[in-house]
């Protein structure tokens, strides 16, 4: 499953980075960046719904169709 995130969305409110940090991080500019944008395992899958249901402005998704790259 790939991650996906609405940048115009996003107010990096951080809560993603502190549920799965090992999915999202901040850049040098406080900017939330994917670190990795597929879940491959049943534990990021979990991480990522994790950060999906507490981000404030729903800016985060899982696409279930997209094809690893």
């Amino acid at each position: 499953m790939k991650i996906e995130v609405d940048m115009n969305k996003c107010v990096c409110a951080g809560m993603c980075i502190s549920l799965a940090p090992t999915l999202f991080d901040l850049d040098g500019n406080a900017r939330l960046i994917v670190i990795k944008s597929e879940c491959t395992t049943p534990k990021e899958v979990k991480e990522a719904e994790d950060a999906i249901a507490c981000c404030p402005v729903e800016a985060i998704r899982l696409n279930e169709t997209a094809c690893s790259k």
